[in-house]
């Protein structure tokens, strides 16, 4: 069993189309072969999670023109937020996965320890009980 060092986990949604329907995450935003892409409170408030999400977004479309961040759906459009407890209700695990002198706060939301994709059911259970925390559309 992985040691558990966050209470909530946080995710930015693009603007890609199938990740959001009606302003409410889709299943979509859960469906990664390789790991969800999530990233733990670490016992930090919300409105340093926020900062950090939208500093992060901009690191990773730095160089992109507006028109090319709209193009490719790469605006930002909302930031989600998974308690422990909905994670652990879906029976699916964070693997911390930080990436150096980038992210400390970055894991991977997975299936189980051992299988990586998550199932068609927990992302659908999931999606319904994000919350989102901060929408910019």
């Amino acid at each position: 069993m992985l040691e558990r060092d966050w209470g909530a986990i946080y995710r930015r949604v693009k603007s890609k189309p199938i990740f959001m329907k009606e302003g409410r995450p889709s299943s979509a935003l859960f469906k990664d072969s390789k790991g969800v892409s999530v990233d733990r409170d670490g016992s930090r408030e919300i409105c340093s999670i926020i900062a950090d999400e939208e500093r992060l977004h901009s690191l990773y479309t730095n160089g992109l023109s507006d028109v090319e961040i709209r193009e490719r759906g790469e605006e930002l459009k909302a930031i989600i937020q998974l308690t422990d407890s909905q994670c652990d209700s879906v029976e699916a695990c964070v693997v911390p996965d930080p990436i150096n002198g980038e992210n400390e706060y970055h894991a991977l939301l997975q299936k189980s320890e051992t299988e990586i994709q998550l199932s068609k059911s927990q992302a659908k259970t999931l999606a319904k009980l994000a919350t989102v925390i901060k929408n910019y559309a």
